[in-house]
């Protein structure tokens, strides 16, 4: 990729909508990415011309750290002075399915349509914050991109608003019929044993229908966009993800990383002030929420000096549509040149969507779940040209190819965890999802 990395602005007159910008997706390897900021007023960044593609069809964790050694390496380069978190460099994803087999779980027998990693290289795109868009591609590309983009945009059509489930169309759930209950209940049996601490435990929704990935999206993320939302498409399958977790965020220039995990949550009824008083308030959520905040500081401890990891806030309360969530910053500083590579050996999979410890949680998921995650609970992003590195943790994702659509809801089971509430709570992580599809929650 040329280092010579210009930006031209897009004529204020040209509209550019969220529908309209996610009718720019389809080709394989394109993308759209929203939110992705630190503070302050999102970006949305659309890729649409993807010159690389790589991916990995091996669960074996050695294929997925050798693709992140090769798109991390080389020297950080010098681009254009702007706020966007991406000018250049890889988007795209690492499954669960070769985290759990990095801490030792066996490999599942039923497959998944996405790839196992799977990351698309851009040199080229559009960026927008607060109605200012500009295009950025090499110098000697910059003109044709811009007028393409112009193009493109003024010719766009935008995804019908309706998707097309009919309200009888059966939806079918992985630990329906007290699944999900007798699944709290074994865990529980677990840590009476002292086998675990938490468990993350989690259902598969899935619909059988054609639907549009480009409307999904637009339909999980109509309510607000959280703040690691993405749309990636492949050859025959496509990622939808409303994701508000930061797994990773790392800027290899100043040597800094950080994880931001959430757990702890409680629904949005009507009264925010009430219902998040209550979740601070919750032993329980709090107790959940601080085993993983230790076991990130644990991870992170495998990659940075002694004293140099530390918890910047601790029990904030992250708010989306539907629902409350507590959350922290775990950050390690002075990591000198430690690429995105090794950061995801010590790290992934997250603790946020594991349990603890660690490896015994992943080994008592692949007993207790009937089937694959998948990209979900994996970790979608970027590697930027520029040093920047920034990946969610996949929750709240679809996966949408020409027959079904599958969707991942779940929650971390304690001591403490009662079954209904669990279940609970693993349905209200479920309503974008259904509202997007049009139908009101499962019963």
């Amino acid at each position: 990729m040329s280092p010579d990395i210009a930006i031209r602005p897009l004529p204020a007159s040209l509209r550019v909508g969220r529908a309209r910008l996610a009718s720019l997706i389809g080709r394989p390897g394109s993308a759209l990415l929203e939110g992705w900021i630190d503070e302050g007023e999102a970006w949305q960044l659309v890729l649409p011309w993807p010159e690389e593609i790589r991916e990995v069809r091996d669960v074996a964790p050695e294929a997925w750290r050798e693709l992140l050694r090769t798109i991390s390496a080389g020297p950080v380069k010098e681009l254009p002075a702007t706020e966007a978190p991406f000018l250049g460099g890889w988007v795209g994803f690492v499954s669960y399915e070769p985290g759990a087999a990095h801490e030792a779980a066996p490999a599942r027998a039923d497959s998944v349509a996405e790839p196992f990693a799977w990351f698309a290289r851009h040199s080229a795109g559009l960026a927008i914050r607060g109605g200012t868009a500009f295009v950025f591609a090499p110098e000697h590309e910059i003109r044709d991109r811009t007028l393409e983009v112009e193009t493109l945009l003024r010719k766009a059509t935008e995804p019908e608003a309706a998707i097309g489930v009919a309200p009888g169309n059966p939806i079918d759930d992985s630990l329906g019929g007290g699944g999900y209950g007798e699944g709290v209940a074994a865990i529980r049996r677990m840590i009476r044993d002292g086998d675990v601490y938490q468990v993350n435990l989690t259902r598969r929704l899935t619909v059988r229908a054609s639907l549009d990935p480009r409307a999904v999206y637009l339909a999980l993320t109509r309510d607000g966009i959280p703040r690691c939302s993405a749309l990636l498409a492949g050859d025959d399958w496509s990622i939808a993800s409303a994701s508000p977790e930061v797994f990773l965020r790392h800027d290899r220039r100043l040597g800094v990383a950080e994880s931001r995990p959430i757990k702890g949550t409680i629904r949005r009824r009507g009264d925010d002030d009430a219902e998040i008083a209550r979740l601070l308030g919750s032993t329980k959520d709090v107790a959940e929420h601080l085993m993983i905040v230790d076991l990130v500081r644990n991870d992170l401890g495998k990659v940075a000096l002694a004293g140099k990891v530390s918890v910047s806030h601790y029990l904030t309360v992250r708010t989306i549509p539907h629902l409350h969530h507590l959350e922290s910053t775990v950050r390690a500083e002075e990591l000198g040149d430690t690429t995105v590579a090794r950061l995801f050996d010590a790290l992934f999979p997250g603790g946020s969507i594991t349990g603890a410890p660690k490896r015994a949680a992943v080994a008592a998921i692949r007993g207790l779940e009937p089937c694959a995650r998948g990209v979900y609970t994996g970790a979608i992003g970027f590697v930027g040209a520029n040093g920047m590195s920034e990946f969610s943790v996949a929750i709240r994702t679809a996966v949408i190819t020409a027959s079904e659509t599958r969707y991942h809801a779940g929650g971390g089971i304690v001591w403490d965890s009662d079954a209904r509430a669990e279940d609970d709570e693993s349905r209200a992580k479920s309503v974008g999802f259904f509202h997007a599809l049009g139908l009101e929650e499962m019963e």
